[in-house]
């Protein structure tokens, strides 16, 4: 089984298709990488041959045209996801801004809302009725900007900006 998975997988080629390169069977080739029949001569040269291409293909210098066109490729792509994660960075700290924000400005709402109703000194109705609605809409903003929320936001901001540093790092 060792043989098998060693050949195989160095020269990429199916059983199927590898029996018919070397004019054997599908079987004589399976019982070949197993350990358990050789194959004829000629079968065996054609195989030599395969193996002594991967092998020189190995000692090869990589073509350095090649190797730069795909260098150019990875770049690009790279320095396209610095920009989406630029982007994406702007964003939520734009959220984040927002959010802290309005959690300060229902801060102030409850704050105010609280000292109006400790004073009491309201006899209009409607500003007595109002001042627990103002201060129960601060406390909804406020459970909808959470300090939690604040840290999701502050932690997928930090998570952006090491993802952007490993970008450029893999840039150079």
């Amino acid at each position: 089984m060792m043989k098998e998975e060693n050949i195989g997988a160095l020269l990429g080629i199916p059983q199927e298709e590898m029996a018919i390169l070397l004019g054997v069977t599908r079987v004589q080739w399976a019982l070949f990488l197993t350990g358990r029949r050789s194959l004829p001569k000629d079968a065996l040269l054609k195989l030599t041959e395969m193996l002594i291409i991967v092998k020189e293909a190995e000692t090869e210098a990589p073509d350095a045209a090649v190797l730069k066109e795909e260098q150019a490729r990875i770049n690009k792509y790279i320095e396209e996801e610095i920009i989406f994660n630029q982007h994406k960075q702007r964003l939520v700290s734009d959220q984040l801004e927002k959010c802290r924000k309005k959690y300060q400005s229902a801060q102030n709402a409850v704050r105010i809302a609280d000292a109006l109703m400790a004073k009491g000194q309201h006899t209009d109705t409607s500003e007595q009725e109002l001042l627990p609605l103002i201060k129960s809409n601060a406390q909804d903003v406020l459970k909808k900007n959470s300090l939690l929320v604040q840290e999701q936001y502050t932690l997928k901001l930090l998570v952006l900006q090491q993802e952007e540093v490993v970008l450029r790092q893999r840039l150079l």
